[in-house]
C-alpha cells in the first residue's frame, strides 16, 4: 500500500481570543463606513467588561478549587495515623 504524502503547510493553531478580535473589528469597520457621511464609533466597552469579568470568574474557579484542596492536605496532616 502506497504512503500518502501531503504537501500542503501545516495549519495555524486557532485562538479565540484573535478570532473574537478580527470579527469584532470587522463588523465595527462594516458598521462604520456604512453610516451615510457620518462616522460613529462602535461602542465595545460593554462587551469589553463582560469579558474582563469572565476571566475574572474562571480565576476565581480555580481559586476556589486551589483552597478546598489545600484545605483537604491540611486536615490530612492534621489527623496523625493512630499506632497499633
Amino acid at each position: 500500500m502506497a504512503q500518502k504524502t501531503y504537501t500542503h503547510e501545516p495549519v495555524e493553531e486557532f485562538v479565540f481570543e484573535d478570532w473574537l478580535r478580527d470579527g469584532i473589528k470587522g463588523m465595527r469597520d462594516k458598521f462604520e463606513n456604512r453610516m451615510s457621511g457620518k462616522r460613529r464609533a462602535f461602542d465595545t466597552s460593554e462587551f469589553r467588561q463582560h469579558m474582563r469579568n469572565a476571566r475574572k470568574e474562571q480565576l476565581l474557579a480555580v481559586r476556589s478549587l486551589l483552597d478546598n484542596a489545600i484545605n483537604w492536605l491540611e486536615q490530612k496532616e492534621e489527623s496523625p495515623k493512630q499506632e497499633a
